[in-house]
């Protein structure tokens, strides 16, 4: 049996897809990589969540004051790509902090008389916080070096909407031991504070990583975005985000 014929088969398959594959890179290269594209990433974000309180209520708000967290959540980016210079529109939904705490404190003690009572200190706070939805538009620099390996660095706007609330309550409490009912005057309500803010916020950051060119048209992009989203109030909040997505150029 002569195998000829099946080792001219694989050669002239194996001649077509070079071909092919030459063709496609010389259209890439002839157009200089430009076009729109989509872009696709899974992002790791660390959030600082930082709050001014007035110092009459420092201890209530102690909670609150500095918060570090983080969350995954999917990006999806638009764009175009002019050869080196790209200009893209991004849009992003954050996971939501939540935070909440029960503390409660029973002392028993006698007043002058000599009748034994306890004292009960009740304590409840919650509190959420979320970067609700961030659109940015941002400018991009490839830099050419010669390889598949492209890295890049650019600019960055967005527009975000921020959600913070909380519920803050201290109750004091007496009782005699052995009477359900408080002693007069009890329960008191030390603290009683409820907040809840919505708004939208314009920020600055900047994005910074590498892109890997997989075919002519398909990239692996690795990056890194810093976001300073402005103030909600008396808030302040600063993201780091480190992704991994594809890029298709069309």
């Amino acid at each position: 049996m002569n195998p000829a014929p099946k080792k001219t088969l694989l050669f002239s398959s194996l001649l077509f897809s070079s071909l092919l594959f030459s063709s496609a890179a010389q259209a890439a290269s002839e157009d200089n990589g430009r076009g729109p594209y989509v872009q696709a990433d899974l992002a790791y974000a660390a959030e600082h969540i930082t709050h001014d309180y007035p110092s009459d209520n420092a201890k209530v708000f102690d909670d609150y004051r500095d918060i570090k967290t983080h969350s995954t959540h999917p990006r999806l980016s638009v764009g175009y790509d002019f050869g080196n210079w790209r200009i893209a529109l991004d849009y992003a939904r954050y996971n939501t902090w939540r935070h909440g705490k029960h503390i409660l404190n029973e002392k028993d003690t006698t007043v002058q008389n000599g009748t034994p009572i306890k004292l009960i200190a009740d304590h409840t706070d919650k509190g959420t916080f979320k970067a609700e939805s961030n659109y940015g538009i941002s400018a991009i620099y490839d830099f050419d070096t010669g390889t598949r390996f492209k890295p890049y660095a650019g600019a960055r706007v967005g527009l975000g909407k921020i959600k913070h609330s909380f519920f803050i309550k201290d109750v004091a409490d007496a009782k005699v031991p052995g009477i359900p009912a408080s002693l007069p005057n009890f329960p008191r309500v030390v603290n009683d504070i409820h907040q809840s803010r919505s708004i939208r916020r314009v920020g600055f950051g900047a994005v910074a990583g590498v892109g890997i060119d997989i075919t002519p048209n398909l990239t692996l992009d690795t990056g890194y975005r810093y976001h300073y989203w402005g103030h909600l109030e008396n808030t302040r909040l600063k993201t780091h985000e480190a992704s991994l997505g594809m890029r298709y150029r069309f």
